[in-house]
Order: structure tokens, then sequence, then C-alpha cells
């Protein structure tokens, strides 16, 4: 928890809603996610009003986490009267256990239905956990009929979560759902681009296409690599050139082999497992 006299609690992410690297402009905008980053830049300057509550959902490493946070950021810095709470989901659940067990749910209650704003990261792992569920649904109803901003990220829509209350999944409907996709070869070539002069690593223009067209996975991978070739460069003093960085990161690099090959493998891997034809 972070001591102030109008506090931004933080549950599992130290610091994360002070770090300049949750903020609207460290976010590379593509066709993937602008929508996203529109949506996420309207609640932070009407929180309560734009969009309640705001879901955003994806794969991981796409950018959801920066944006909740981002948003939060923003409302932080232009509300600091504002009370706000950014929480996993997991650790909802497990807090939400320990006031149960030591009788103390009211204490609970008053944190979070008391809050100007609420983040939650991961809201799938809800998904079949009755009491949770039941708690998080009134909190979320308190939060809502107060115009008291919520938003959520998850790894998948609100219809996907088949163990999901109904009355909890029509509520998420009723705000703004927002789905980010992999970013395209552009976007990649200018996060990574941005990365790089971020980090102070030089990479050369055919590096640069190299990454940008085998990195396309996620955020979090092409940060990985970055790092991993700026390290290599950096201990072995050598320059960073397109053969190093294929010995570099093999880990990174999608080889994309035909799905048929890769369907025929898990087949033979798995008959001489069971021993079967």
């Amino acid at each position: 928890e972070i001591k102030s006299n109008n506090p931004v609690y933080n549950i599992n992410y130290e610091n994360a809603n002070l770090n300049p690297k949750y903020k609207f402009d460290s976010f590379v905008v593509g066709s993937n996610n602008k929508f996203a980053h529109s949506a996420s830049l309207a609640v932070a300057e009407s929180p309560g009003e734009a969009y309640n509550p705001l879901y955003l959902y994806g794969g991981a490493g796409l950018g959801k986490t920066h944006l909740m946070y981002a948003a939060a950021n923003k409302v932080h810095s232009e509300h600091p009267e504002m009370s706000i709470v950014c929480v996993k989901c997991e650790d909802f659940m497990n807090e939400l256990i320990g006031h149960i067990k030591n009788h103390t749910t009211e204490t609970f209650r008053e944190k979070y239905r008391k809050v100007d704003m609420l983040l939650i990261d991961d809201i799938q792992f809800i998904s079949g956990k009755e009491t949770t569920q039941l708690e998080f649904f009134h909190t979320f109803d308190t939060l809502r009929e107060a115009k008291k901003q919520i938003i959520l990220t998850s790894d998948r829509p609100p219809k996907e979560m088949y163990t999901l209350a109904e009355r909890i999944r029509t509520r998420f409907a009723q705000g703004m759902l927002v789905d980010i996709q992999p970013p395209e070869y552009e976007l990649r070539l200018a996060i990574i681009s941005k990365k790089a002069d971020k980090t102070k690593i030089k990479l050369p223009p055919d590096v640069l296409t190299f990454l940008a067209e085998r990195l396309n996975s996620n955020i979090r991978e092409i940060e990985g690599a970055i790092k991993k070739i700026g390290a290599i460069s950096f201990l072995s003093g050598k320059a960073i050139t397109l053969e190093m960085v294929k010995s570099s990161i093999p880990e990174f690099l999608h080889e994309n082999k035909p799905v048929t090959e890769t369907i025929e493998k898990i087949i033979e891997v798995t008959a001489r497992k069971y021993d079967v034809t």
C-alpha cells in the first residue's frame, strides 16, 4: 500500500501505478490496439462516465495491463484526491479468503466498495469460484451504481468464461468489451525500434526487419529478445549483426514450420509415449 491521504492501493505490483512504464505516451498504438487505447484514454479522462466497466481482453503480452495502469496513472495524476485500488484477481481472491477465515469480511468490503476506481487484472480467474464471484458481484454493483470506474483485463471474452455466473457475464457486457489482437508487422517494427532506442541499443536496419518478421507473438517476447541481444553485445563487446542475433536468441525465433509437421510430431511422440500405433 502506498501511504498517502488518498491511497492508491497496490497489491502484487510494486509501485506499478507510479511506474512511468505504464503511461499512455509509452504505449505504441497500431491498428490492433487503437480502439483499446482510445477507450482507456476516454475512461481516464472521464472516470465512471465513459465506459463502465471497461473490459480489455486478449492474449498475454499485448498491452492490456499497460493500458489499465496507464488509465490509473492519468486519473491519479489529475485527480490525486481519488482513491484507486489495483489488484490481480488471484490476490483479490486470496485476500477475501483470509478475511473470511478471520471473520473480518467487513474490512474487505470497506476497502473495495468505497474506492473511486477499481482495477482487476486477469479477471478470468474468478471463473468457478462461487464465493469470490458473489463478493465481486456485490462489489461491482455497489461501485457501478455509485458511478465509480471499473477496469478489468482478461485473456478471453466473458462469453468464453463458462463457469462465470450469468448475472456477472451480463454486467460485463453492459460496459465496453474491447479485444486486443497481436501486433501486425508495421506495429512490431515500431515497437522494436522504440524499445531499442529506449534501452540505447543500436539495431541495424536488417536486424530490425528480421526481428519484426520473426517476433510475431507478443510485446513481452519483443522486450525479452531485445534485452538479451543488448546484454550479449555488451558482455562480448561485439557489434550487433544479423548473424549474431540469429545465434543469440533461438528461443525467440519462430521458424514457421507447417502446421501438418507439428501435428505429425505430436502424434508420433504421443504414440511412442503410450505405446500405440
